[in-house]
């Protein structure tokens, strides 16, 4: 077997085509025999077999593991290993942890961790004790053990097997990390990756089991901790002379201290004071270095040492930058905790001073984020790099992004103090870069990262100055001094073009606090800058982001003597762009037009439309452009009416082509983008939409709605139809087909394609959502077709699967039960049965309240809370005994054999939670207490008045066998009235939506109406309430007492 499985190898690796493919494929017959899986581990061990067949063998090995191994596996596929040839293949693996070739050590330990997700402990239980004592023998075998250790602590384990792991491999661990000569610096940085990684298990457990945790963390941190704080104390200048991969260790406990952070501060907030110099010394010692390798263009300049690759070990993250980014992430959250508070800022709240070790981490921040060597290489030859980069809402991860987060952070607890000192240090830069203009090429650095930083803080810098001007203090940094003897004069530096581009950027960040006049000249001079030929295309991009920032920050009187020229200079250069500069064009047009409104007109949108759309259509498969595309046209429909109107006659016909478009490998997406863009045309609109759209874009999605299995033309198409239902119902009842069809009855057909049981769930999740709304807008219309509709919204119902669709259909039902229809609607559903997936037959008042009560508690968006709970207080108060005679599921019931016990996969499978069967109404009551608790109790009238009590408190009237019993709601529940604080109007603001917050519905406050329906129907006992009242939590209880006592 293992001759001719390594022929087969030797053959994978032929230069003909057809030898390789006859070679795998008896490979694949091979991995059938029971022996297969046992040749591949033995010929990855045979020192005289070729390296390179051994390497295949090891990736055959893992593909074999991964298939045939354990069930339980994602790419199981039978037969399974034997017990008996497991047996045999394991310890053949672990003897690969400790040969002297990496990539068969890399090949066992990626296999033998495999092994080990599925077998350890039961049907491996010596894993884990083999692998601490491999972690004492040679450094070869320590460091395969640490690739198996590395990728077994990523499993998710039990608690069981979690105490093994923290009581005999941390201290094994602890020992290769103290222990320099003999581990590597890659192997050590290991140690912690894996001591950090328990540190997260445990915190997965420490809810369930807090004392074993509180144990564990007690006998590890003392130890780990110490370690930590020996070798951060180290000169890291000095280590890194010696190997550049030591960088490694210290960034593995810095993301250790953030990890402790999140999962237990306890651990950590209490030597901060020990910590934050640590870090500080660290980085104050690498920064000689970080200068020359990263930042310097001078004679000193030097590349760093590129890191060497351990794949699937630590990632080789081993830069000084890399560093930088892991201790600002650090001290992020640490600089704001009261720890951390005398160490950073002294004197009396509101008069603080920030100290000499907060002066440090700014000083610190400013010289980090300098622009680097590779920045500027990568900038100049790569316009969207650059734009990603200096994106201050990107979430591109880098030294700048974190070391404004942590100055962020420190401006946000000490803004003055923070301020006062970055002040202090943009002077010095100010000052050192003109002295050193002459002699040093990098002169300008400094001074651009102060400036960055400032714009980065812009918003608190603004807050700030505004507080200094109410509060009759000197500006906390000087930004007039700025303007008049700094920026100016950068603004002409063409031989630094990042910095004279940061020099526009900086303007417009602060342009609020410019007056109009300069402000208009800054933006002149961004204009002019972006209209020269001869300007760097750092410094065009920056104009153009100081004209989008202008119209954030400017009224639209300093834009309107420019903007028609702005306008006039981007969109010619929308087709000379692509990626990240392209998305700026396109949001600076937007800003420009969203400011100057006047721009547009019926003459001058075509154009603008015209050259947007041809973008978009070159670009429909770029899920950022279309949608930047989307909010323009959307933002443009909010304009004059004239200029709208341009925009959808120009618009439509072609958006109308494109949905129409015959589907290839390159069109498939089309049509689906073309109906999401035409919904941006009328997402934002009242009233009045254009015919013509829906002659073109609603008839030709119409027409493919038809036949199309698309999911996103179906669920963007259904979208369509039910934002012209609301919006324009009328047009789509006079608009006829080319069969004489009306445009609702249109609809009507496409239903029943969408209801059909074999139509896909996903393509129909917003079915419930048209067929509510055409409820709304089309009662009279639906009157004919309803008993049919009613009938097959039940029929799917009753066999869906999913949350989401089920959801969908129920919401037609709980908005009709709303209404003065909801005699007729239950009659209805009581006259007809339909089969259940378990061949049972039930009511169609039967499905519906028990699909309803099931999922009602995964509804979302205010509206559609709103109709459940106006259609579920609706029946409760209903007195009809077929309501009664519905079983629904209610709690759920807890066993012997799961109370106080962690329901794990295994333990649910061999014990299912069940459930308790309930009539509707005690349901539905649980139910509205569930919206009580949401929305809140309203207090405008006393229970007292309500239930026609005396006028004194009220309490005599309870009767002693209340069956409320007593409590005290204002301390259980006093959350509730906060809702009361705020309003009620902060429910009725149903999404932001026109049409619905005119909608009857909307303009009743739930909240006072579920307040007044569960005390009127206590006070009468309506459908014997008080009987259901031994049917609730203790939870529930307590609400409808505070709800009635309120």
């Amino acid at each position: 077997m293992d001759q001719h499985v390594l022929e087969c190898l030797s053959a994978t690796l032929a230069a003909d085509e057809q030898t390789r493919h006859a070679a795998e494929q008896q490979l694949n017959q091979l991995f059938l025999h029971p022996e297969g899986g046992l040749s591949l581990a033995r010929l990855l061990l045979s020192p005289e077999v070729d390296i390179a067949q051994r390497q295949s063998a090891g990736v055959l090995l893992q593909k074999y593991i991964s298939k045939h191994w354990s069930s339980l596996s994602m790419s199981y596929e039978p037969p399974s290993t034997t017990p008996e040839v497991k047996a045999q293949i394991r310890p053949i693996i672990f003897q690969g942890l400790s040969d002297p070739i990496r990539k068969v050590r890399s090949a066992s330990a990626f296999a033998l961790s495999t092994i080990g997700k599925y077998d350890w402990p039961e049907d491996y239980p010596t894993l884990l004790d083999d692998l601490v004592r491999l972690l004492s023998g040679s450094a070869d075998s320590v460091h395969g053990a640490m690739r198996v250790i590395s990728e077994f602590v990523k499993n998710e384990l039990s608690e069981d097997q979690l105490l093994p792991v923290v009581r005999d491999l941390a201290p094994a661990l602890l020992n290769i990390l103290g222990n320099p000569q003999a581990h590597s610096p890659a192997t050590r940085a290991s140690t912690v990756n894996v001591f950090r990684q328990v540190v997260r298990m445990l915190e997965t457990v420490k809810d369930e089991h807090p004392q074993a945790v509180k144990q564990a963390l007690d006998g590890l941190c003392p130890a780990w901790f110490g370690a930590f704080q020996q070798l951060l104390a180290q000169d890291p200048a000095q280590e890194v002379a010696q190997s550049w991969e030591s960088i490694g260790i210290r960034i593995e406990i810095f993301r250790t201290f953030q990890t402790f952070f999140n999962a237990f501060p306890k651990v950590i907030t209490s030597n901060l004071t020990t910590y934050i110099p640590l870090a500080i010394h660290n980085l104050q010692s690498l920064l000689p270095l970080f200068t020359s390798h990263y930042v310097s263009t001078g004679s000193n300049a030097s590349e760093p040492p590129s890191p060497t690759s351990d794949a699937g070990f630590v990632t080789p993250t081993n830069g000084i930058d890399d560093l930088a980014c892991t201790i600002f992430d650090f001290l992020t959250p640490a600089v704001r905790h009261q720890k951390a508070l005398a160490l950073l800022v002294s004197g009396e709240k509101g008069s603080e001073q920030g100290s000499d070790t907060l002066r440090q981490v700014l000083d610190l921040v400013l010289r980090y984020t300098q622009v680097t060597r590779s920045n500027e290489e990568e900038w100049l030859e790569d316009a969207n790099a650059f734009v990603m980069d200096e994106d201050e809402e990107s979430d591109q991860y880098g030294v700048r992004t974190t070391g404004y987060d942590l100055i962020g952070s420190l401006f946000d607890k000490w803004p003055r103090p923070v301020a006062l000192l970055l002040q202090d240090l943009t002077t010095q830069h100010i000052a050192s870069s003109a002295s050193s203009r002459g002699s040093d090429p990098d002169w300008w650095k400094p001074l651009e990262a102060s400036l960055a930083c400032l714009g980065a803080v812009g918003d608190d810098v603004r807050n700030l100055l505004e507080d200094d001007a109410d509060n009759h203090r000197p500006a906390s940094i000087n930004v007039n001094y700025l303007f008049d003897e700094v920026i100016p004069n950068l603004l002409n530096s063409s031989e630094t073009p990042f910095l004279q581009g940061r020099a526009f950027v900086f303007a417009s960040q602060f342009a609020s606090l410019l007056s109009p006049q300069l402000a208009g000249q800054y933006l002149s001079a961004a204009v002019s800058a972006l209209e020269a030929p001869d300007v760097p295309v750092p410094v065009k991009i920056s104009a153009v982001k100081t004209i989008k920032n202008f119209c954030r920050f400017v009224d639209a009187e300093v834009m309107s003597p420019q903007s028609g020229k702005i306008l006039s200079m981007l969109l010619p250069l929308l087709p000379q762009t692509d990626g990240e500069t392209l998305y700026l064009l396109l949001e600076t047009i937007r800003a420009t037009l969203g400011l100057d409104k006047g721009l547009l007109n019926a003459q001058t949108t075509p154009e603008v439309a015209e050259r947007v759309y041809h973008v978009w259509l070159q670009y429909t498969q770029d899920p950022v452009l279309t949608a930047i595309v989307e909010e323009l046209f959307e933002s443009l429909t909010t304009f004059s009416p004239e200029a709208c109107r341009a925009l959808v006659l120009h618009i439509a016909p072609k958006l109308a082509a494109a949905i129409s478009t015959p589907t290839t490998d390159e069109t498939v997406h089309l049509p689906g983008e073309a109906i999401q863009l035409a919904n941006a045309l009328i997402r934002a609109r009242g009233e009045g939409i254009e015919a013509e759209l829906v002659a073109t874009v609603t008839a030709a999605i119409l027409d493919i709605l038809q036949t199309s299995d698309d999911m996103d033309v179906i669920q963007h198409g259904v979208v369509h139809l039910t934002f012209l239902v609301r919006k324009d119902c009328r047009l789509l009842a006079q608009w006829h087909d080319s069969h004489g069809n009306s445009g609702i009855a249109c609809i009507f057909r496409l239903l029943g394609r969408l209801l059909e049981p074999s139509f896909s769930e996903s393509g129909g999740i917003f079915v419930g959502d048209l067929i509510m709304h055409l409820f709304r807008k089309a009662g009279d219309a639906m009157g004919p077709v309803l008993g049919d509709l009613l009938r097959a919204i039940v029929q799917r119902l009753a066999s869906a699967k999913t949350a989401t669709f089920s959801v969908s259909l129920i919401l037609p039902f709980a908005y009709l039960f709303g209404t003065d229809h909801t005699t007729s609607v239950i009659d209805l559903l009581s006259s007809f049965q339909v089969m259940t997936p378990d061949y049972t037959q039930e009511t169609g008042l039967e499905v519906v309240l028990s699909t309803w009560c099931e999922y009602c508690d995964t509804l979302g968006g205010s509206w559609d809370i709103r109709v459940s709970a106006m259609g579920m207080s609706k029946l409760f108060t209903l007195d009809d005994e077929r309501l009664r005679h519905v079983m629904v599921k209610g709690d759920m019931v807890i066993t012997s054999e799961q109370r106080n016990t962690i329901m794990t996969r295994s333990r649910t499978k061999s014990t299912p939670i069940q459930y308790a069967q309930i009539p509707f109404p005690v349901k539905a009551l649980k139910l509205i207490l569930k919206d009580v608790q949401h929305v809140g109790t309203k207090k405008g009238s006393t229970a007292a008045a309500d239930l026609e009590l005396d006028d004194d408190d009220g309490d005599e009237e309870w009767d002693d066998d209340d069956p409320l019993g007593s409590g005290d709601p204002a301390d259980e529940f006093a959350f509730l009235s906060s809702w009361l604080d705020q309003g009620a109007k902060n429910d009725n603001a149903q999404d932001d939506d026109e049409d619905l917050r005119a909608d009857p519905l909307a303009q009743i406050d739930l909240a006072q109406h579920l307040t007044d329906l569960l005390r009127s129907s206590y006070a009468s006992n309506r459908n014997g309430i008080h009987e259901m009242v031994e049917s609730l939590t203790e939870e529930e209880k307590a609400i409808l007492r505070s709800t009635l006592t309120g």
